[in-house]
């Protein structure tokens, strides 16, 4: 009698949580809060397994697999073990349903997806070779993991032919579907391609496919009136200006820095009580100051560097001291081109003393 209240409770309240991200998902296409039904899904199937009832917890397990899915499909490094979990208790479930291929399929998918980069490619690339329609955005999200994998590890040759592969795959797909997690995905492509050749020290040739991922982004953000649909694209247009200071075109970047600005500060004034996007404003701000400096416009360029400064200065508790200093050495820049040596040593002494880069990563 106590095990089935307590099992009657539990199953209570995972059923409330799934009613509740369920209404905070239709209400809001933001994706945590389809990550929070699949959670919220999939322990409700694993519950009804526990107490007996497989046939009642199969079809939640097969949404929580299907939500974790579509957002994999756009960006597998974030998902990637979330979609594992769902998979093993979606096999469990058809375990005891005595479905043992269907099983077998989704505990062979849980497992590949815990292994290296380059397996996980190759487990979707044979399944994408029987069933494309199906598999082949997987394949594409398998590859563009793989690229980010190498790159961060060092080998950012390596790298270039599973994202060119991710992007030909996502192209196809971008065009054939037009679900906006295909485009989503594509630009996510576009935009790491041309970084990497960036980092390549070949940032004429990913100019422009950073500047097309910006144009995907900005289409999908008119298209919706929530201001952090913005954040993708500012974060693109960062990239499309760091491109543009390599190739040492610094008036081309500028539009794209003050599109930038633009985009953090309507963020940060429709979310006034989440620190993360003053972060973002404050990155923004530094990269907009630093280029108002080096076009010699110290004058113009003193607001955004003193603001952004500040901004790091109130945000150190969630990146650290190096965006601090290295905010404070372009002011401190800006302030001695406007002839303010003892203000500019100042900042240049307190940026010495954090230590730090000059310029932070993305936040």
């Amino acid at each position: 009698m106590v095990a089935r209240l307590r099992w009657g409770g539990q199953l209570r309240a995972a059923r409330k949580d799934v009613a509740t991200h369920r209404a905070q998902a239709e209400a809001d296409a933001d994706p945590r809060y389809r990550l929070a039904l699949a959670r919220s899904q999939c322990t409700l199937g694993e519950l009804l397994a526990k107490v007996g009832r497989p046939a009642e917890g199969l079809p939640h397990a097969e949404e929580a697999v299907d939500l974790c899915r579509r957002l994999a499909d756009t960006e597998l490094g974030r998902h990637c073990a979330l979609l594992a979990t769902c998979l093993g208790t979606l096999g469990d479930l058809l375990t005891a349903l005595v479905r043992p291929a269907a099983a077998q399929a989704a505990k062979d998918e849980a497992a590949a997806l815990e292994r290296e980069p380059a397996d996980i490619v190759a487990f979707y690339r044979e399944l994408a070779e029987a069933d494309p329609d199906r598999r082949r955005p997987a394949l594409a999200a398998a590859l563009h993991y793989q690229a980010s994998w190498l790159k961060q590890h060092d080998r950012p040759e390596e790298a270039l032919p599973p994202v060119e592969e991710a992007i030909a795959l996502r192209r196809g797909l971008a065009e054939a579907d037009t679900d906006p997690l295909r485009r989503i995905a594509l630009a996510r492509s576009l935009c790491f391609l041309g970084e990497l050749l960036g980092q390549l020290d070949r940032p004429a040739e990913g100019l422009p496919l950073v500047a097309e991922a910006v144009e995907l982004r900005r289409d999908l953000a008119a298209a919706d009136a929530d201001p952090r649909r913005g954040i993708p694209l500012a974060l693109f247009l960062r990239a499309h200006c760091r491109l543009l200071l390599q190739l040492d075109r610094p008036a081309e970047a500028l539009p794209s820095a003050r599109e930038a600005v633009r985009l953090w500060r309507r963020v940060v004034e429709s979310e006034a009580g989440d620190r993360r996007y003053q972060v973002g404003l404050a990155v923004s701000l530094h990269t907009l100051g630093e280029l108002l400096a080096k076009l010699d416009r110290p004058a113009e360029a003193l607001p955004y560097a003193q603001e952004a400064v500040d901004l790091h200065r109130s945000g150190v508790v969630l990146l650290g001291h190096s965006p601090l200093a290295g905010a404070l050495r372009t002011l401190g820049d800006v302030l001695t081109a406007l002839d303010r040596p003892a203000e500019a040593q100042a900042a240049q002494d307190e940026a010495t003393a954090l230590g730090g880069e000059t310029e932070p990563d993305n936040p």
